[in-house]
């Protein structure tokens, strides 16, 4: 089998559609982003796969074979690494064969991806292609495989989970990988959270390749660990620490971000204007007109333990209240999110809450 051009960045946007807006300045998608996939043919599993990409055939035969790991391949971010709305709605706005070569491997990114490169997207040619020692045969009859050096390590996905903006070398558009080597997680391979153990047909398990993470609220919830305490009349603390996560939080995609809230449980008008931890940029023009996204700073939670405080300060005393606080996962701020069509209320995800109780002012003498 080929490999697919570009295979060593293929999943680097998989799980992050908006890192291709960080290009420019731009945020509005064209209608047009919504583009039909494709015409499909008949394929194993009683599903689709089209028959004009020589990858997408050999990866159709990797199904018929591999049927249980197929289906928990089928309709994972990998799988709809192009057909993605939002990915589409951010490809509308700066279709570079950067982008291309990340979201449909299987095509020339030079071109315009064919029918078959966008319907599968990131798929089992794309990583398992250095694994086969002969092409993949027709029919039942098995293929000699060989194992690839590194391949159950973070090593695998280095490349694909860490790259530079496209037109600046050097600056990191995502830097997964370095943040797992800095963690306190850093002899755990990435697969050990990403692709947990599942059982499959006849007693036997394996790797599962549903790729989830905004798809396991769990798994989100347990990347991060948080307390809260008072700070003043008018304040609260929340101290936030990365726990079983290997990178930091969030990571991927360079617009994810947790917000905290606060507000009082008595008085539920009496809130403190809500803290978001994120990477923040600045826009820098170029001599060709367009703009690049510089890195200001980095206000996540470390990947290291090292905790991170967000200060909450109401507009108001909250003696005597019992302040109710949460921390939530969203994948955009509320710009973005409003751009590309994104509710935000059903999207989000809180992965941590809790209630304080301020104390009351001493009594007068």
């Amino acid at each position: 089998m080929k490999r697919a051009a570009s295979a060593p960045r293929a999943l680097a946007l998989a799980s992050g559609a908006l890192a291709l807006v960080a290009c420019a300045g731009a945020v509005a998608p064209s209608p047009a982003a919504r583009e039909d996939v494709a015409s499909v043919t008949a394929a194993p599993l009683g599903l689709v796969v089209p028959a004009d990409n020589s990858q997408a055939v050999e990866n159709a035969r990797c199904e018929g074979c591999h049927e249980d790991v197929a289906a928990e391949w089928r309709g994972s971010l990998h799988q709809r690494s192009w057909t993605d709305p939002v990915f589409l709605a951010a490809y509308s706005i700066e279709p570079l064969p950067f982008c291309r070569g990340c979201h449909a491997p299987a095509a020339d990114p030079q071109k315009p991806p064919d029918p078959g490169a966008r319907a599968m997207g990131v798929g089992c040619v794309t990583c398992h292609a250095d694994l086969a020692g002969e092409p993949v045969l027709a029919g039942p009859m098995p293929h000699r495989s060989r194992s690839a050096p590194g391949f159950d390590t973070a090593a695998a996905c280095d490349g694909c989970h860490e790259f530079d903006f496209p037109r600046r070398k050097g600056a990191r558009m995502q830097a997964t990988l370095t943040e797992h080597r800095a963690s306190q997680h850093a002899d755990t391979p990435c697969q050990t959270c990403h692709m947990k153990p599942v059982a499959r047909a006849r007693g036997r398990s394996g790797k599962g390749h549903r790729f989830e993470v905004r798809e396991d609220p769990a798994l989100l919830r347990s990347a991060v660990m948080a307390a809260a305490a008072p700070r003043s009349a008018r304040s609260i603390v929340v101290t936030l620490r990365a726990a079983a996560v290997g990178h930091a939080f969030p990571t991927g995609d360079l617009f994810r971000r947790i917000e905290i809230r606060a507000s009082s449980v008595e008085n539920t008008s009496l809130r403190a204007p809500a803290v978001a931890l994120q990477r923040v940029f600045r826009l820098e023009g170029s001599e060709s007109g367009s703009a690049s996204r510089i890195e200001v700073r980095d206000e996540r939670v470390p990947a290291s333990g090292a905790p991170r405080d967000a200060v909450l300060v109401f507009p108001d005393s909250i003696e005597g209240q019992t302040i109710r606080w949460e921390v939530v996962y969203q994948r955009m701020g509320p710009t973005l999110a409003a751009s590309f069509g994104v509710d935000l209320e059903k999207d989000e995800i809180v992965v941590a809450a809790g209630t304080l109780r301020i104390p009351s002012p001493p009594a007068s003498p």
